[in-house]
């Protein structure tokens, strides 16, 4: 089966009375490039959710951001 690289994923919730969006975007490539945009208030988490991005996506460049 062929799968693409190319998509695009956002996902919004509330907790504690904030809001949270979750984006996800990847484009063909034949190398990994990750690009993650967190908070600051949330850096030591930044290691954690790379390495689960790249366990589950192979290669292309990704572009993840969380928003409070």
């Amino acid at each position: 089966m062929l799968q693409s690289m190319t998509g695009y994923g956002k996902a919004t919730c509330e907790h504690n009375s904030r809001k949270i969006i979750i984006e996800i975007r990847s484009l063909n490539g034949k190398s990994q490039d990750l690009n993650v945009k967190i908070a600051s208030a949330y850096r030591e988490k930044e290691l954690d959710i790379r390495n689960k991005i790249i366990r589950r996506l192979e290669r292309g460049k990704i572009e993840f951001s969380i928003i409070f």
